[in-house]
């Protein structure tokens, strides 16, 4: 497969799990997310889900991402309660750190070896087992909301693109 085909790929498979977890905030009812005898919490399922997002994005696994002084585990009890809009400005600092480090892979970053080990070979395995880790989380989430009673996120088969994405045009290889 071209390198260019691949990141493609990629990149509209991130934009469109990104829109999903944001659909997934703005259709939470805030009863829900805050609900303290749902464990995890509905917000702690998003924050674990953006957090790895970030995560699996950086260059070192050793080096966590520190956005809030919260805990990713899902199951440790959190002490406090991130807000909706505290998710919503992270899954976009994510998003713009997907599109970044997307653009800016080589081929020989693609095929290079992979320091987060347990995702497999390459940064290109890195690449899928983080989307399909997501994708599992995003599949959680739908499933709290369904169970009560709340439409769940819609599949998003092919991201809307903003105007700061559509301006980026296609990944260079």
């Amino acid at each position: 497969m071209e390198d260019i085909l691949f990141l493609d790929i990629c990149r509209e498979n991130y934009l469109a799990l990104i829109q999903m977890i944001e659909q997934a905030i703005t259709l939470c009812p805030d009863k829900l997310w805050e609900d303290k005898d749902l464990q995890p919490q509905f917000w702690q399922e998003i924050y674990h889900t953006i957090y790895y997002l970030d995560f699996y994005f950086g260059n070192n696994w050793r080096k966590k991402p520190e956005r809030f002084e919260c805990k990713e585990n899902l199951g440790e009890v959190p002490e406090i309660i991130l807000t909706k809009t505290d998710l919503q400005s992270y899954i976009e600092e994510v998003r713009e750190k997907c599109l970044n480090v997307l653009e800016n892979l080589t081929k020989e970053d693609l095929e290079g070896k992979n320091s987060y080990f347990w995702t497999g070979a390459t940064l290109s395995h890195r690449l899928i087992y983080n989307i399909r880790h997501s994708q599992h989380h995003v599949g959680k989430i739908n499933s709290i909301l369904s169970s009560n009673g709340i439409e769940a996120a819609k599949w998003i088969f092919k991201p809307d693109k903003t105007r700061k994405e559509k301006m980026k045009g296609e990944i260079k290889v």
